[in-house]
């Protein structure tokens, strides 16, 4: 049954049911299986971490004689040791999952909506605004995100919400090329010419055929744009120019590499690298997976 028949034969709370069946279908794949339950619990990490962290993630833990902790192993006490300052490494890991979590949701976000707004009226307006509209996308592919995000930090301050919205204005410029080839593919089908005989507005043809048939694309390039995000924010944190007061994973990361303990020390550098890659191919596997999984199906409303 086609996505156009699902939607015709549901309403109200029966959209529940084909939420059911696109997850069963995800669930089918091992990698895909794999990638929801990773995905799960980097998510519930995020909710919960602070919560189940056995310390604050600033405290310096010391001895009975006063002392710091200082590079102490993995025990019961500390699972995964501390850092150079005593600081209880899986409290940090923990706090830094919502932190971490929230950067790749907003910055995807973002991404996904200016690239969508982009992409779409660029390929189905066409004219003089996607002549505008694509060489901005050119002139944003010309700018190298590093060195341009790190001047803009340098005007607007290092804050946590600074640093996601740079990233999310400035890579964004992948979506909107490739969403805008899709959509004038998807203009050109029967359909939409008989919705533009019969005098229907262009809002409401995106609105009610273009959108709903770039819906698995646009899935695909949030996961992706999240986990790019992550990425991101992680480099900008490894160089130092992001807020150090926010133990993300990438802060994480930088600390250990300053400390020069990233080998000796490598329960402190280890999680968050692994946490990293888990998160972001999670977010590539599942997003691929509804992608294909959806791939062959129309929508006609």
């Amino acid at each position: 049954m086609s996505i156009a028949n699902k939607i015709d034969s549901v309403r109200g709370s029966d959209y529940g049911i084909v939420l059911s069946n696109t997850l069963r279908k995800l669930l089918r794949e091992r990698m895909t299986r794999f990638a929801f339950f990773g995905l799960l619990f980097v998510l519930l990490l995020g909710l919960l971490g602070p919560m189940l962290a056995p310390y604050d993630y600033s405290a310096q833990q010391r001895t009975a004689d006063g002392d710091l902790k200082r590079y102490v192993s993995p025990s019961l006490e500390h699972p995964l040791g501390t850092n150079d300052r005593g600081e209880d490494v899986a409290s940090r890991l923990l706090f830094g999952a919502r932190a971490t979590v929230i950067t790749g949701m907003l910055a995807g976000t973002l991404m996904l909506s200016i690239g969508l707004l982009v992409g779409v009226v660029a390929g189905y307006v066409g004219g003089r605004s996607e002549e505008v509209l694509m060489r901005f996308v050119d002139l944003m592919y010309g700018i190298p995100f590093i060195p341009f995000a790190i001047v803009l930090i340098t005007f607007f301050g290092a804050g946590f919400y600074t640093t996601i919205a740079i990233i999310g204005l400035v890579l964004w410029r992948f979506i909107a090329r490739v969403i805008r080839s899709q959509v004038l593919q998807i203009k050109q089908r029967e359909y939409i010419m008989a919705a533009k005989a019969s005098g229907a507005s262009t809002s409401w043809i995106i609105r009610k055929h273009i959108l709903p048939n770039i819906a698995n694309m646009a899935a695909l390039f949030f996961a992706m744009g999240v986990g790019l995000a992550i990425l991101e924010q992680a480099g900008l944190s490894f160089i130092g120019v992001t807020d150090p007061f926010i133990p993300t994973w990438g802060i994480m990361l930088r600390n250990a590499h300053q400390s020069g303990s990233v080998v000796e020390a490598w329960w402190w550098s280890f999680p968050p690298g692994i946490m990293i890659s888990v998160t972001v191919l999670s977010l590539y596997l599942l997003g691929r997976g509804y992608e294909q999984s959806n791939e062959n199906d129309e929508v006609v409303v």
